[in-house]
């Protein structure tokens, strides 16, 4: 792709360079337009993630309205995360293929619609049934996005921003259990999926202030449209900064990749690192959300008190913010990734074995930290190690690994519960996250310095 580089200084008699839009768009430092649009992104991520964990808080509540046991409880969990497994391998190769903005639209759409439509379940199959379509949609939204994230912003800039995306995550489960504290005892459950659903319409904001990704439309041959778009935040970053860095030219070669080549010589070894780190990722920590709340219980505390409880540990995912964004580019992301691990075994095996207030506070807020530092990690990582051409779908595919391990993880942890009791519940959950953090550590390729 050739398109002129804009800095403001060229004029008729001196005919400008042509450099990749990859090339340009990787020097633009974050303007007003850049952060608009990283906005509307991060807050899809948000609403998205308002409702994916209302259900772990309201998880009690369903029971006993529905009269479920555990084990049926544990499959009105996993049934969304099928949803999402199938949703993530499915969008990452639509994305591809028609673009990252209508994917990540039209998959919006379809969890929002789902969202509203839990308010009014009548019985238990009709309350599978949205679960299962909600997590097509989220399936679908989360890798997406994060491929477009990564796409439109420099390569200075993307461990904030990527690792931003997935502060999103404890911020919107935070959220979720205040709507919980707020309006269930008022209002119950139905009340707390109607507000939870609200924050779906943030799809007008995409729909109307984000553009297509310049980086794929190259990769499609579309360069007018590319050059286009990639020179309005050229222009926008002229505006507030003056000028822009030069250009660093990478040298790339184009091809046109398939699913089949994630499986290829070239991308085996990533995409079999991909299915171990997602899929004990959230094998464990969607496993053990969907219990959090119901573990609490059983040590003593109302269903109000534990997801309060619950909510406070989240917040533990704001410094985790913080310091991933340092340490991703200080250290590395294969020495942060290990930390990542280290932090949510040991203090999750503390979270397990805390009996008073203080200690249970202390110690979730410190496992929470560990377990969205692996998470931020990962949405940080996995764009890294693939090319543009096939970005979205190594990313589907990852994630897809990760629902997998979702699907399974509530299912299994319920029966351990049931027969092990909760600290047993706790310490294999939060000791498995340790394996992800070696094997990157261990075999994973370094990206820091990586440039699409």
């Amino acid at each position: 792709m050739a398109g002129p580089v804009t800095d403001g200084k060229a004029t008729e008699a001196k005919k400008e360079p042509h450099y990749s839009v990859a090339d340009r768009m990787n020097r633009i430092p974050t303007s007003p337009h850049t952060t608009l649009i990283i906005f509307f992104v991060l807050m899809g991520w948000f609403a998205e993630t308002i409702d994916l964990g209302g259900t772990s808080f309201l998880m009690p509540t369903i029971r006993e309205y529905f009269g479920m046991d555990a084990t049926t409880g544990g499959y009105c969990s996993s049934i969304c995360f099928l949803g999402m497994f199938i949703g993530a391998i499915a969008a990452g190769r639509i994305a591809d293929k028609v673009g990252r903005k209508k994917t990540i639209v039209v998959s919006m759409f379809i969890w929002g619609v789902a969202g509203f439509a839990l308010v009014a379940s009548p019985n238990v199959y009709y309350l599978f049934a949205m679960r299962f379509i909600l997590g097509l949609g989220l399936g679908a939204q989360f890798p997406v996005a994060l491929s477009y994230l990564s796409e439109l912003v420099s390569g200075k800039d993307r461990p904030k921003f990527m690792t931003l995306y997935q502060l999103m995550t404890p911020v919107g489960f935070a959220v979720a259990g205040v709507l919980t504290v707020l309006i269930l005892p008022h209002f119950d459950w139905r009340g707390v999926y109607l507000a939870e659903a609200l924050p779906a319409l943030f799809v007008i904001g995409i729909i109307k202030c984000c553009p297509e990704s310049p980086l794929w439309l190259e990769a499609k041959g579309r360069w007018e449209e590319a050059d286009a778009i990639c020179t309005k935040f050229e222009q926008e970053a002229i505006a507030r900064h003056k000028e822009l860095p030069p250009v660093e030219v990478i040298e790339r070669v184009q091809t046109k990749a398939t699913f089949k080549d994630l499986f290829s010589s070239k991308y085996l070894k990533v995409t079999i690192l991909c299915f171990f780190v997602w899929f004990i990722s959230m094998f464990s920590d969607y496993g053990l959300t969907t219990w959090l709340t119901t573990i609490l219980i059983e040590k003593g505390f109302d269903v109000v008190q534990s997801t309060g409880f619950v909510t406070i540990g989240i917040l533990g995912g704001i410094p985790a913010w913080f310091f991933s964004t340092w340490a991703a580019k200080k250290f590395g992301r294969k020495k942060t990734f290990l930390i990542a691990g280290l932090c949510t075994s040991i203090f999750g095996i503390a979270y397990g074995a805390s009996t008073t207030l203080v200690m249970l506070i202390i110690t979730g807020i410190l496992y929470q930290f560990g377990k969205y530092l692996n998470a931020m990690m990962m949405a940080l990582y996995t764009p890294e190690l693939y090319e543009t051409s096939i970005q979205t779908t190594g990313n589907g595919l990852a994630t897809s690994w990760g629902r997998m391990g979702s699907i399974i993880g509530p299912i299994v942890l319920a029966g351990v519960m049931t027969s092990f009791g909760v600290y047993t519940t706790m310490y294999i959950a939060a000791a498995m996250v340790i394996i992800p953090g070696l094997l990157v550590f261990l075999i994973g390729p370094e990206t820091k310095d990586k440039k699409f």
